[in-house]
């Protein structure tokens, strides 16, 4: 079994080079925080809401060295390289679809030598994160020659699906355990203006959340307009003021979305997310 390590900017860490393996990941169950209240003059409390906290990981590993010189200095190499300061992305190669992102050394850990060359270790991690993220996202395709990102489990949609559209109305599709909400998980709409104009009106509705976003204000055709997260964007400034600060999130499955003839074209650029 293995594990693999990413950089913040994922690009894969070889830990075979540095004379070390792993044999066992472990992730924690999701571990839920009640927030409670308790009610005069009854029995129990009541709960006023729950989040989860970030998760807990462990990974076993061991050292073969070729000497004993060698196994100090791959010591020294494990030590730099699990700090605890810097993110990485861990991808469990039996999932290989998914990766855990911001993971960080979570305590201090100790190697338990076998002989002078060899040792073995564990390290725990936690992720800032509650959920693993998919590592393809909507400017993947979900075709059988994207199975290095993508994997059963995944919710994967049996019908052909794009994030690419100019339709009136059409049909997004979270394949992800959660909710997509742009105030917590990074998520992109790119908005092309129909026409030009002193004065126009563009609105984008997920009618499944009731939520919507509109624009009123000058455009040229073909302009994208970019919301990012709680911001829109035109050209890297700002337009906010310009909009209702509307957010569109999306529920797991099927979200049935609406734009107005303001608008050409719609693109979704974000992950999914996973129990």
């Amino acid at each position: 079994m293995r594990v693999d390590f990413y950089t913040s900017d994922f690009k894969l860490i070889d830990i075979r080079k540095l004379g070390v393996e792993t044999n066992d990941f472990i992730v924690s169950s999701p571990s839920p925080q009640h927030e409670r209240e308790a009610v005069k003059g009854q029995h129990g409390t009541n709960t006023l809401g729950t989040t989860l906290d970030g998760r807990t990981m462990r990974v076993s590993f061991y050292i073969i060295a070729y000497d004993l010189y060698d196994y100090y200095l791959t010591r020294n190499a494990v030590y730099k390289l699990f700090n605890g300061l810097d993110f990485v992305y861990i991808v469990d190669r039996r999932e290989p679809g998914k990766r855990w992102a911001k993971v960080r050394v979570n305590s201090s850990y100790e190697m338990s030598r076998i002989n002078p060359t060899i040792s073995t270790f564990d390290i725990e991690f936690m992720s800032d994160y509650a959920f693993s993220e998919s590592i393809g996202s909507t400017e993947d395709s979900f075709t059988d020659d994207d199975d290095v990102i993508w994997q059963y489990g995944q919710g994967l949609p049996d019908d052909p699906v794009s994030y690419e559209q100019t339709a009136a109305n059409f049909q997004y599709y979270n394949a992800g355990d959660i909710t997509i909400d742009p105030r917590k998980y990074p998520l992109q709409i790119e908005v092309t203006a129909a026409q030009t104009s002193d004065d126009i009106y563009m609105s984008l509705s997920n009618l499944t959340t009731g939520e919507d976003w509109t624009y009123r204000g000058p455009t040229i055709a073909g302009q994208k307009y970019i919301l990012d997260g709680v911001q829109t964007l035109l050209g890297g400034a700002s337009v906010s003021m310009k909009t209702n600060f509307g957010l569109i999130s999306f529920k797991p499955g099927y979200n049935s979305i609406s734009r107005n003839s303001g608008i050409s074209k719609v693109k979704f650029i974000n992950r999914f997310y996973y129990f």
